[in-house]
C-alpha cells in the first residue's frame, strides 16, 4: 500500500475505551468511509456522527497495510485520535535531505512542541531517553512565567528563563540559538546543517509559533522540508513560510551526552528553586510574581472593560491555556519527582512532599479550568465575568500559598545543601 497517495484520516492513538480498539484497529490504519460516506476531514466525520447518531449501528470502511476491512460499530466517540492526510510534496533533483525523521503528533493537546520536536531528533541518533526527564532535566516544568500580554510565548522553553539553553549547556551540546529579527542568515545556516546532515529545531513554520523540524531542503533552501504538529503528509512536508527562529546544533548527537547522572538532577532542582524566588527574566515575570501579577490583572474589571471583544477573546483563550498547560506541567513535575527519590534516599521525605505539592497545584488549576468550554461564541463577556475571573485568582492566590511552601521545603532540601 502506498499510504504517502492517501487522503484521509489516519488513527494516530487512542483514548479511553476506545471502541476500534477493541475492534482490533491500530495506529496507522485509515478510516475511508463512515456508513458509506467517504471521510476526508475531522470537521466531515463530527458532522456524519451527528447525522447517524440515531443508528443501532455503524459501517466503517478502513484501509489496513495489506487490504481494505469493514468494521460494524456503535455510533458516538470512536475514541481514537485522528490526524488529516494529503498527498506528500513532490522531490526534486536538486533536494537534500535527512531520512527517517518521525512524524510529530499531538495526543494530548497539551504537548510543549520544543520537547516533542527534540525528542524526535534525538531517537533519529537512536537516542531513547524519558521524555518526563527531558524536560525536568531542563527545569521546564517547575517554571511559572507571565507577562501582561498574555502571550502564549510565556510557554516557550526559550522565552524568559531559558529552559532549554539550560538542558543543552548541562548535557555539552553545542548549539547556536537564531531569532529572524536579529538575523538575516538564518537560511545559509538550515543548509550548513542539512549539508552536515544534522537536524534543525524550527518555530513558526506553520504560521503557529509551534516548533518542529527542518529535515531538508530544495530550490537552494527556498523550500523546507519538515515535520512538524500542523502536517498533512505521510512524507515530510514543505513549510509554508520560513521559521522565525531556529537552533542550529554544531555536531550530531552522541549517546554519551545522554547518559544522566545526579548532578544533572540536584541542578535541575537548584533552578527550580531559583525560578520561584527570582523576580523577571526580561519581560516575563517569574515565580510568585508572575502569579501576583496575573491574578491582579484578572480581578481589574478595568483593564477587561477597555479591551475590545476581539483582544479579550485572545486573553480568554490564552489564560485558559495557561491554566491547563502549567497543570499539566506540574503533572509531570509530580513524576519527574518521584522517579528521582531512589537517587536521593537523603532527600526522599522531602522531594514526596514536593510532589504532594506540585500534584495539588495541578489539581487547583485543572478544576478551576475544567468547566470552561474551549471556545465561547459573542457571548464572552457574559460568561466569563468579572465574578468568574475572581474565581481564577483565587486559585492563582492558593498556588502563591503552595509555593511559599515548596521554597521552605526545597530550602531544608539535603542534596541542596551539601
Amino acid at each position: 500500500m502506498k499510504s504517502d497517495k492517501i487522503e484521509g484520516l489516519q488513527i494516530t492513538g487512542f483514548f479511553g475505551q476506545s471502541q476500534l480498539k477493541e475492534k482490533g484497529l491500530q495506529e496507522g490504519d485509515w478510516i475511508l468511509e463512515y456508513n458509506n460516506e467517504k471521510v476526508t476531514s475531522k470537521a466531515q466525520l463530527k458532522d456524519l456522527e451527528l447525522k447517524y447518531q440515531h443508528l443501532n449501528n455503524i459501517i466503517l470502511k478502513v484501509q489496513k497495510v495489506e487490504s481494505e476491512e469493514y468494521f460494524q460499530i456503535w455510533p458516538g466517540e470512536l475514541g481514537v485520535y485522528l490526524a488529516e492526510r494529503m498527498e506528500s510534496p513532490k522531490v526534486l533533483s536538486d533536494a537534500k535531505r535527512i531520512e527517517k525523521i518521525e512524524r510529530l503528533e499531538k495526543k494530548t493537546g497539551l504537548e510543549n512542541t520544543f520537547f516533542g520536536s527534540l525528542v524526535n531528533i534525538l531517537r533519529f541518533y537512536k537516542i531513547n531517553i524519558n521524555f518526563n526527564n527531558l524536560v525536568g532535566l531542563s527545569s521546564f516544568q517547575f517554571r511559572i512565567q507571565f507577562d501582561e500580554n498574555f502571550s502564549r510565548e510565556n510557554l516557550d522553553p526559550t522565552e524568559g528563563f531559558n529552559c532549554a539553553e539550560l538542558f543543552f549547556k548541562n548535557h555539552n551540546i553545542k548549539f547556536k540559538q537564531i531569532k529572524k529579527s536579529k538575523n538575516d542568515k538564518i537560511q545559509e545556516e538550515i543548509i550548513v546543517s542539512i549539508d552536515k546532515k544534522i537536524p534543525v529545531l524550527s518555530r513558526n513554520l506553520f504560521g503557529k509559533n509551534e516548533w518542529g523540524i527542518i529535515a531538508g531542503y530544495q530550490k537552494k533552501g527556498e523550500e523546507l522540508f519538515c515535520r512538524s504538529y500542523s502536517d498533512k503528509t505521510i512524507d515530510y512536508s514543505i513549510a509554508p513560510q520560513k521559521p522565525n527562529q531556529v537552533i542550529i546544533f554544531e555536531n550530531q548527537f552522541k549517546k554519551t551526552q545522554f547518559q544522566e547522572n545526579e548532578e544533572q538532577f540536584i541542578k535541575s532542582l537548584d533552578n527550580a528553586k531559583f525560578m520561584l524566588s527570582s523576580k523577571n527574566f526580561g519581560k516575563y515575570f517569574a515565580g510568585n510574581l508572575a502569579l501576583e501579577k496575573w491574578q491582579k490583572i484578572l480581578e481589574n474589571e478595568d483593564f477587561f472593560t477597555k479591551l475590545s471583544d476581539k483582544k479579550v477573546y485572545k486573553i480568554f483563550k490564552n489564560n485558559k491555556l495557561f491554566f491547563n498547560h502549567y497543570s499539566f506541567q506540574f503533572r509531570i513535575a509530580v513524576d519527574y519527582l518521584e522517579s528521582i527519590v531512589k537517587l536521593f534516599p537523603e532527600s526522599k521525605e522531602h522531594l514526596k512532599r514536593l510532589a504532594k505539592f506540585y500534584r495539588a497545584e495541578s489539581k487547583i488549576l485543572n478544576d478551576c479550568q475544567k468547566y470552561i468550554p474551549a471556545d465561547l461564541d459573542e457571548d464572552l463577556r457574559k460568561f466569563w465575568t468579572q465574578q468568574y475571573r475572581g474565581n481564577e485568582a483565587v486559585a492563582l492566590i492558593k498556588i502563591q500559598k503552595k509555593n511559599m511552601e515548596i521554597l521552605r521545603i526545597m530550602e531544608k532540601l539535603p542534596l541542596l545543601n551539601y
